[in-house]
């Protein structure tokens, strides 16, 4: 007689990690795992570059004085919609759980590195470069862009087992610790969005939208209506403040990852602490900043640039969460995410126009209430109800046909910090349960 039996994990039995594995482990920034996460980072520097390039070769195709066009200004990061779900995707199958925040946090931090650099360059390009200035600008970001497409076709691979170029030993660490994941499975649509874990990520997602799309769309027209900035002021103070953000991400995951290395926290502990210290400190900031008067506005830039660097903060919180939950559907999951984050680029500037009609210091403060007030609401929701550990539904589920009295061996998927979740690894004598 058969017996079919449904169990937890499609994973074969995790291998040892051996001392060859370990050196692998702790050369983690000469590996094919690192050098992904620099691509990635070069990728997000190439997407903020073609999408920023245009509001400084505008200005130089109409030969623009008018100091009311403010070319500091980013526009909306809409055509990243297939970077961040594609990169989650990615790092699924190729960040060991360990290595998941300081990765993502390198390959993430290029479309903020992106904003601070094509402002400054193409600013150059129009007064020196060639075409007349501003047709340089797009012929020198579209043969990067190619040359990207080339060099991520030769140096990257969907899996680490796919991988022509990756040791053995970086191979077997990295599948030992998240283990093999294949390129086609089926997504739990029902239970993945009713999973307290994936509300968790996608309010702290749509939080932390509201609060970017806020500085980034505003803070250079609050710097020019309240605090009076020149043109030339308002773009350097912009980029540093953006800048603090860049570098907090990247600090902030390797200490994010060497806290849960040393299992002083775990990975959902970790999670929601760094999210709720830069929802808090975010809010705080921003609140504090629109007390600031015109006389004082250095420290208004102080209070905006700290935070930003609390901003970034989440780089260990909500963005990468979901390839800890759910490392097999993170792309599917962050993609609609990211659609419902990407509201408040919509209404955010509207609201601003709305809250600021006589742009005064009173009517900013308002502003920077609302963005208080989704602070908020994210630190409550991601920081109750945020999971760091593989949810039951995003292990996949198979189907062993045993005969009778054969032993199965059965392995379970592995939780977030790379150890074996749920059953452990057992053998069971299937005829003496019949």
């Amino acid at each position: 007689m058969d017996t079919r039996d449904t169990v937890n994990g499609g994973c074969e039995k995790p291998q040892p990690i051996t001392d060859e594995d370990a050196q692998s482990h702790n050369s983690t920034f000469f590996s094919q795992r690192m050098l992904l996460a620099f691509m990635g980072c070069f990728q997000g520097i190439i997407l903020e570059a073609n999408r920023s390039n245009l509001s400084v070769a505008i200005v130089c195709m109409v030969n623009a004085t008018d100091s009311s066009i403010n070319v500091t200004e980013p526009t909306e990061p809409v055509p990243e919609a297939v970077y961040f779900p594609a990169s989650q995707a990615m790092w699924g199958r190729w960040a060991p759980p360990l290595e998941r925040t300081k990765l993502t946090a390198i390959c993430y931090s290029g479309t903020m590195f992106g904003g601070i650099a094509t402002f400054a360059i193409s600013g150059l390009l129009c007064v020196y470069g060639f075409d007349n200035g501003w047709g340089s600008i797009f012929y020198i970001t579209g043969a990067i862009s190619v040359f990207w497409c080339l060099l991520w076709y030769y140096t990257v691979a969907s899996t680490p087992a796919q991988h022509p170029r990756i040791s053995k030993a970086e191979m077997n660490y990295i599948i030992n610790s998240i283990g093999e994941t294949e390129q086609k499975h089926r997504t739990p649509w029902k239970a993945m969005m009713t999973s307290p874990a994936s509300w968790a990520f996608i309010t702290g997602h749509g939080c932390y939208n509201w609060i970017a799309y806020t500085l980034t769309t505003n803070i250079p027209i609050y710097l020019k209506e309240v605090l009076n900035f020149g043109i030339t002021e308002n773009g350097l103070l912009s980029s540093v403040a953006f800048a603090s953000q860049t570098v907090s991400g990247m600090v902030t995951g390797q200490l994010a990852d060497y806290l849960r290395s040393r299992k002083y926290l775990t990975t959902t502990a970790t999670r929601r602490i760094f999210q709720i210290i830069s929802f808090m400190g975010t809010g705080a900031c921003l609140i504090g900043a629109g007390f600031v008067d015109v006389a004082h506005r250095y420290t208004a830039i102080a209070l905006i640039t700290i935070g930003l660097w609390f901003s970034g903060m989440s780089s260990a919180g909500y963005i990468v969460n979901a390839v800890d939950f759910a490392p097999r559907h993170a792309g599917v999951l962050f993609g609609i995410s990211n659609s419902v984050a990407t509201i408040p680029g919509t209404i955010s500037p509207l609201l601003a126009g709305a809250i600021t009609p006589n742009k005064t210091q009173e009517e900013w403060r308002n502003m920077f209430y609302v963005c208080g007030g989704f602070c908020v609401l994210g630190m409550v929701v991601f920081g109750t109800l945020a999971q760091g550990e593989l949810q039951p539904w995003a292990v996949n589920q198979v189907e062993i046909i045993v005969e009778e009295g054969q032993e199965v061996k059965v392995a379970s998927g592995k939780t977030s910090d790379g150890q074996n979740g749920g059953l452990d690894v057992e053998t069971a004598d299937i005829s003496t349960q019949l």
